[in-house]
């Protein structure tokens, strides 16, 4: 683990898991320390190559982590590799028969639907709601108690608050208190390595990490489910993001099966909307605190772009510096662990033969960290992201989002969100380490520091 902080001008090593010598044995995945963070056991290899094929029980794996193949895969010959039927087992017990499980003619039919619920208009209605709650959480610091905050979990109550308000205009009876438990017990069960669906054997899968996936599960979908059922039956309901994605489903399914589609889709924006950018706040954060030279240009452009005034949008546009910090942040630590596909055709990857049936993983915490494809990529350093570096990428070596069609439908909003968020937070803070802390990457469906983020949040100026 290395969290080599260097308070000046130089990039510095953020924290990530040592990378062993050799591949470790893949019964490692379900019972040794990959099993409780798939962070764990990467060796250099992974990241100086561009495939690796390995056999889990009777499944062959293609590692890939060329931009070329990922292009193939993802876009060229999306049909060719849908999402595997694997992956659907491990997500649908939490999000059903939602966008992002779905394939085939029924995501289409989806995206189709939900796309005018994402496009830019509509992220501009919440771009408000955005500065409101990220306001908020800046008063509860500024007189705050202490000055050691764990802004992991202020960051994740942030965002709580900002889904809960632009999906359900805060009618959904959750609270950041009662609801983020089950949603943490959720994900970590959804993410788990599990041998029993690798197998066809649920009753392998029982330990407590499910069991408590299971309650939270029960307590989302029991909230969610009511209320969608009190939108349905009123006559003049909010027009916010739930209405909307009702309304569409309605268009084209009976009300019981516009409610379930409803209710999937509602338990996958809660969970991955929330979590994702919370996690990009939190990291953004950490690198920022242990940089103080960005986080003084971040910090400067933040003020200015703020003490201007204007629309959200207008506040945006004089961040790009903190874009390019923003960009690295999700380089460094992904919103997404991995991309899964399955072959439906033989074909040919990294000049490696792909049978019918293998499968293909993709992990943007690998591809965002190749040897081949960055300038030591293991370091902080948000040049990488400035518009001349940007111009020499290639298309599919960030991926923080995903690629192709099925590419994040909500990355606009994650996007606005997090900078909105971060500038203001920037605007009126400083960030130092606490000290006595060391930070620990770990994974399930999304990277977080493992036992939160202490730092020393002081006001700036």
């Amino acid at each position: 683990m290395t969290d080599t902080a260097v308070l000046g001008s130089a990039p510095f090593r953020p924290a990530a898991p040592e990378q062993p010598e050799d591949w470790r044995p893949t019964w490692r995945v379900f019972v040794d320390r990959e099993a409780q963070n798939p962070l764990n056991g990467w060796p250099k290899e992974a990241f100086e190559h561009h495939h690796h094929a390995r056999r889990v029980f009777h499944l062959r794996y293609h590692f890939i982590s060329d931009p070329d193949a990922i292009k193939k895969v993802l876009l060229d010959r999306v049909a060719d590799y849908p999402k595997p039927g694997l992956v659907k087992k491990m997500l649908a017990p939490a999000m059903g028969e939602s966008l992002l499980t779905t394939e085939g003619v029924a995501w289409r039919e989806q995206r189709r639907m939900m796309a005018p619920v994402f496009t830019p208009s509509m992220v501009t209605e919440f771009t408000p709601i955005f500065g409101q709650i990220a306001a908020r959480t800046a008063d509860r610091w500024a007189t705050a108690d202490s000055d050691v905050i764990d802004v992991a979990a202020e960051c994740l109550r942030t965002t709580f608050d900002i889904i809960n308000a632009t999906l359900f205009s805060s009618e959904a009876g959750l609270s950041v208190e009662e609801s983020a438990g089950h949603i943490a017990a959720v994900m970590a069960a959804t993410g788990q390595y599990r041998l029993g669906v690798v197998l066809g054997a649920p009753w392998l899968d029982q330990n407590p990490v499910q069991w408590r996936g299971a309650a939270g599960r029960r307590f989302i979908i029991g909230r969610l489910a009511a209320f969608i059922a009190r939108r349905q039956a009123d006559p003049a309901p909010p027009q916010d993001f739930m209405t909307r994605v009702i309304d569409a489903f309605a268009q084209s399914h009976p009300p019981r099966e516009a409610a379930q589609l409803a209710l999937d889709n509602a338990v996958t924006f809660l969970g991955a909307g929330h979590e994702t950018t919370a996690n990009g706040l939190t990291w953004a954060l950490y690198l920022l605190s242990r940089d103080r030279q960005a986080q003084e240009w971040a910090g400067e452009e933040a003020r200015e772009a703020w003490d201007a005034g204007g629309t959200p949008e207008e506040i945006l546009a004089r961040l790009p510096y903190l874009k390019m910090v923003w960009e690295e942040t999700l380089r460094l630590y992904p919103p997404a662990l991995r991309i899964d596909r399955e072959a439906a055709v033989e074909d040919e990857l990294c000049g490696h033969a792909v049978r019918k049936g293998d499968q293909i993983s993709i992990w943007p915490w690998i591809v965002h960290r190749h040897r081949a494809l960055w300038d030591q990529p293991e370091l902080f350093n948000p040049e990488n992201f400035h518009p001349e570096a940007k111009a020499g990428h290639h298309r599919f070596q960030y991926i923080p989002f995903g690629a192709g069609p099925r590419v994040c439908i909500g990355a606009a909003f994650a996007q606005a969100e997090g900078l909105l968020v971060l500038s203001h937070w920037l605007a009126r803070f400083r960030f130092r380490p606490a000290a006595g802390h060391t930070v620990e990457p770990t994974g399930d469906i999304a990277i977080r520091p493992k036992g939160g983020l202490p730092l020393i949040v002081e006001r700036a100026g």
